[in-house]
């Protein structure tokens, strides 16, 4: 098990619960990672899914962007919790958004839309869906505390529909949240 996988309180096997069988998920359960100073609760994955869906919760502190971003078949979804999540999107025909999302709001980050987001406030919170599933195993490519690494962004490129651009001149400063290509 790498340091992103190691158990937390409430942590509970996929393996153990899922593969296609039905199961039920008590308040603050799933699997728990750390990845690049956030919290990852996966509820549900591909493997779980018959490759439909994958669904998580992130949580965290104010921080930078995630790495900018695209999928060819991958929808991503941010339902907000708690707190502030920033989205960025680029439809690389014009149309570029940045939008502060809030409790009880939902963003949807299309197929081939470049996009990132980040934790606009503290103890932020949302729930993530990604259809198809498959998107999730992008934290067996990170590890806790520390921000990916080229060769560990593009090692992921090979197993999972995500193609990095870390160089994408997408988005600037924001509210003194500072993207940061790597």
């Amino acid at each position: 098990m790498s340091a992103a996988q190691e158990p937390f309180p409430g942590h509970v096997s996929l393996d153990d619960v899922g593969l296609g069988a039905p199961y039920i998920l008590e308040p603050g359960s799933g699997e728990h990672s750390a990845a690049n100073n956030t919290m990852r609760t996966l509820l549900t994955r591909a493997a779980d899914t018959n490759g439909d869906l994958a669904a998580l919760i992130c949580s965290g502190d104010t921080s930078i962007p995630t790495v900018a971003h695209v999928h060819k078949k991958t929808t991503e979804t941010v339902f907000v919790l708690d707190g502030v999540i920033r989205v960025l999107l680029d439809d690389q025909k014009g149309t570029k958004i940045v939008q502060d999302l809030y409790p009880g709001q939902f963003g949807l980050l299309p197929v081939d839309w470049i996009h990132s987001w980040a934790f606009a406030a503290p103890k932020s919170r949302f729930l993530g869906m990604m259809a198809p599933g498959g998107f999730e195993n992008v934290v067996n490519y990170l590890e806790p505390g520390t921000p990916p690494t080229p060769e560990r962004l593009r090692e992921s490129e090979k197993h999972i529909d995500v193609l990095w651009l870390p160089d994408y001149p997408l988005f600037g400063d924001f509210d003194g949240l500072p993207v940061d290509g790597l």
